[in-house]
């Protein structure tokens, strides 16, 4: 019989060839120097032991606007109250959230027929709800991105065709499903925002249980965009962006930045960006934002679930 760490190295070497068609097409893409530098952004959040509204995350987020400039601003919400997203407990618990961003809302039935409606059993899915005119929230300059929240599940026929390309077939289903809902997403990037080309949309989060929106803007106009004053979760955490140079008005580059199940924001620059991004390639992992913050939640999904 192998030994744990033998097994563990053969794990990590399955996941690691399921990856290689995942490389960008021009190596050096991947290897691009960040183009934002972060400044002092701001970070706050917290957690309840029952659900509270996002109305409780939005004045901790104005007393951190002085730690952004309202170029990126997002919330994330862990914990929900299923009925607050007209779900059942079972569908909260066990569906994938998989949450678009439409920078082009044209783009929504070309996402749904490549990326959604092939792969996946559809629970609930639809546009979440936002104010009528962004100008009435304050401090909100540019009109945030339209964004479709699906409830799904991999279709057992196409989970059980993945596992056999892929080598997988001593994993357990859930654990190949967490992949190929990471897989599905990164190639909905591709095809629809690919960093360096046409950006008509993006998944803001594919996770269990938890959500993200985001913006250009401030995090708590995104509460009020979004409406989610009285939607309830038991973990809130928000992010203010206070990036100082190149592109800077994209809300793919504002945090949160998502593994799988997991939500990450932070304050100020990675030094080791580049030895970040050469470990996950040999790993056939890529960023595709162009963002330290990124490279930072790749890596603690890869050593979370591989």
């Amino acid at each position: 019989m192998p030994s744990p760490i033998a097994v563990s190295r053969l794990r990590a070497e399955a996941f690691r060839c399921a990856r290689a068609d995942l490389r960008p097409a021009e190596d050096e893409l991947w290897f691009r120097e960040s183009p934002e530098a972060e400044g002092g952004c701001g970070v706050t959040g917290f957690a309840c032991s029952i659900p509270v509204g996002g109305r409780h995350i939005y004045e901790p987020s104005i007393h951190m606007r002085n730690r952004g400039n309202g170029k990126g601003g997002g919330i994330a919400a862990c914990g929900l109250a299923p009925e607050d997203l007209g779900v059942s407990r079972k569908v909260l618990d066990e569906d994938y959230i998989v949450q678009v961003a439409l920078l082009d809302g044209a783009a929504r039935g070309d996402v749904e027929r490549s990326a959604i409606e092939p792969d996946f059993n559809i629970d609930q899915g639809g546009l979440i709800p936002t104010v009528d005119d962004y100008r009435d929230v304050p401090l909100l300059e540019v009109r945030p991105p339209d964004i479709v929240r699906y409830f799904v599940r991999v279709k057992p026929e196409v989970l059980e065709r993945f596992a056999e390309e892929k080598g997988f077939g001593d994993l357990p289903e859930r654990e190949v499903e967490d992949e190929f809902v990471y897989q599905n997403s990164v190639r909905l990037n591709d095809e629809f925002y690919a960093s360096l080309g046409e950006k008509r949309a993006f998944v803001l989060s594919h996770s269990r249980n938890l959500l993200v929106v985001k913006i250009v803007g401030y995090a708590e106009a995104a509460v009020q965009y979004y409406r989610m004053p009285d939607m309830r979760a038991h973990v809130w955490i928000a992010h203010q962006r206070y990036p100082t140079k190149g592109r800077v008005w994209h809300p793919g580059g504002a945090h949160p930045f998502v593994g799988l199940n997991e939500a990450l924001v932070h304050n100020g620059d990675f030094a080791n960006y580049h030895s970040v991004c050469e470990y996950l390639a040999g790993r056939n992992i890529f960023p595709r934002f162009l963002t330290d913050t990124e490279v930072s939640v790749l890596l603690f999904d890869l050593w979370s679930r591989v």
